[in-house]
């Protein structure tokens, strides 16, 4: 679920034990027979149980990074009819619209005790998503009645809102009290693990864990390898695991205990793939259509992958040595189910005896067998440098001699099957890459657009650039021009100023020598003044120049 979103309500038909692989949100449950609405705060690692007939609805927490809330859940087999093809399979559950869409008008009106209009705007709204976005603090804190309440509340055995007050406050310490027991949920990250060592952790969890899942026959685990890691060889005597990787990637394998297959040789499983799975059908030469096919599998597991293993099949999971490998998982039983370990002080081999585990095995002597026992103390969490990367790669090795030994014995009719299969493997491979291929070019054609693009825009600001300095530098230049043009002009004003004023300055002393006394000749000494007297002057004006 997105955050901010709400999952709306439906009713279990079957028990269901869920756990919250991420996000925070609200689980909100009303239980059968009951009209008090519970509600549960969730987290990542918790743990619950709700039984049938329950009607729930989940809200998830809207939050800043916007993580979704993701939840696991399982549900009891015998609740919908899984386990006896005798009887018509049953969903898991059903929404609220199915419980009502299906009946007549009238029939909702007078069952549900409401108006005509009612009942048709029942009738007539379409069916929403199951899960649909929800904000409650967008809203008031306080809204109008409407009709929904009015069926919400027939829905549930409420017919004077009155009296279910006053009951409920009636009842207020015992709901309280019950619903205190019920509250609390099991996380798998709260508390100390079961086995937990430098290679890993596990932990389980059974009904002294939580209240809720008295009488429930489902149980859970989790297991955290860090690299190079395994669990030890082990296998449930008393339940199917189911298992969902929630972190990295690994490698499971398990082991057929049946007889009938000595050699003991290992297969390499599919995800999805029956063939390749313990309890999946077989289909070969001596096995008839729905005969119960079993061999060693080895798989390959990632984040989000579902494997499972019946009880009775021994089994190891492993991590690589560039990843860690986590995974959580239901168990089918909730009674006393250890899982038992083949190797390590605890195992179920010591107790055989040395001598008679030697002769199960084929051993002249049980020296080899003193030695199988005593090498290993720890049985659950253990080192396992490069296994997984081994044991895949012998695995996929041993898969290809036996599809070629199969493709060698067939007779025309199954070549020719053979032959088709492969075609059409071969076609969806070149189909799938083609799709790359066109994916890749369409990528390439759009990085290319955008570098067109992201160039163009920026030859365009360059040409803007060079034009503002232009007309910047134009400007400037043409400043510098009617500067100087001003300053020649006031020169030029100058001089001719100061031309005027030694013409005038002639006249006067032409006019002044003219009126004289006569052929009498002139001393130096006026002559001399006036001379510096007129240099002063051209000094003054600035268009003094020297010889």
């Amino acid at each position: 679920m997105d955050a901010g979103a709400l999952f709306l309500p439906v009713q279990l038909h079957a028990d269901m034990v869920f756990y919250v692989h991420s996000g925070r949100g609200k689980v909100t449950y009303i239980e059968e027979e009951s009209s008090e609405r519970s509600s549960l705060e969730v987290e990542r690692g918790d743990v619950y149980n709700l039984d049938q007939g329950s009607i729930i609805f989940i809200q998830s927490y809207p939050n800043a990074t916007r993580q979704r809330l993701r939840i696991y859940a399982i549900f009891t087999s015998e609740g919908i009819n899984a386990d006896d093809p005798s009887k018509p399979k049953v969903e898991a559950y059903s929404s609220v619209s199915n419980l009502l869409k299906g009946f007549e008008t009238e029939v909702l009106r007078l069952g549900f005790g409401v108006q005509r209009e009612v009942a048709e705007a029942i009738k007539t709204a379409k069916i929403p998503p199951l899960i649909i976005p929800y904000n409650p603090h967008e809203k008031g804190d306080e809204e109008k009645p409407n009709w929904t309440e009015d069926i919400v509340d027939a829905l549930l055995g409420v017919r004077d809102p009155e009296e279910f007050i006053n009951n409920k406050k009636k009842d207020k310490h015992k709901k309280k009290k019950d619903k205190k027991s019920r509250s609390k949920a099991f996380n798998f990250y709260s508390g100390k693990p079961d086995v937990h060592n430098c290679y890993g952790w596990s932990r389980t969890m059974t009904n002294k864990d939580l209240d809720a899942l008295h009488g429930s026959n489902i149980g859970m685990f989790m297991v955290n390898l860090t690299t190079g890691s395994m669990v030890g060889p082990h296998w449930n005597p008393k339940a199917t695991e189911i298992a969902i990787v929630t972190e990295g990637t690994g490698i499971v394998q398990t082991v057929c205990p049946s007889s009938s297959n000595p050699s003991g040789e290992s297969r390499r499983g599919h995800r999805g793939d029956e063939r390749g799975r313990p309890g999946g059908r077989g289909d070969e030469k001596g096995e008839g259509k729905g005969w119960v096919r079993c061999r060693n599998t080895v798989f390959r597991v990632k984040e989000g992958d579902v494997f499972v293993v019946p009880r009775f099949h021994p089994m190891a999971q492993m991590s690589f040595n560039n990843d860690s490998f986590v995974f959580v998982g239901f168990s089918t039983h909730m009674g006393q189910n250890h899982p038992q370990f083949l190797a390590g002080k605890g195992s179920v081999l010591q107790a055989i005896g040395k001598e008679v585990l030697a002769l199960s095995l084929g051993q002249e002597n049980s020296t080899a067998v003193g030695k199988l026992l005593s090498a290993q103390r720890d049985s659950t969490i253990l080192s396992c440098i490069s296994c997984a990367e081994e044991l895949e790669e012998k695995a996929a090795e041993e898969e290809r001699r036996r599809r070629e030994e199969e493709g060698g014995g067939k007779g025309p009719g199954e070549r020719e099957e053979e032959k088709e299969r492969r075609e059409r493997e071969e076609e969806e491979r070149r189909k799938e890459e083609e799709k790359e291929r066109r994916e890749r070019e369409e990528e390439e054609r759009k990085r290319e657009e955008e570098e067109r693009e992201r160039k163009e825009e920026e030859e365009r600001q360059r040409r803007k650039e060079e034009e503002r300095e232009r007309r910047e530098q134009e400007e400037k230049q043409r400043r510098e021009e009617e500067e100087r043009a001003r300053r020649e002009e006031e020169q030029r004003q100058r001089e001719e100023e100061e031309r005027q004023r030694e013409e005038e300055e002639r006249r006067r002393e032409e006019e002044e020598g003219g009126g004289g006394h006569g052929d009498e000749p002139e001393s130096d000494e006026p002559l001399l003044y006036r001379l510096s007297k007129k240099l002063k002057k051209r000094y003054r004006a600035g268009t003094f120049k020297s010889g």
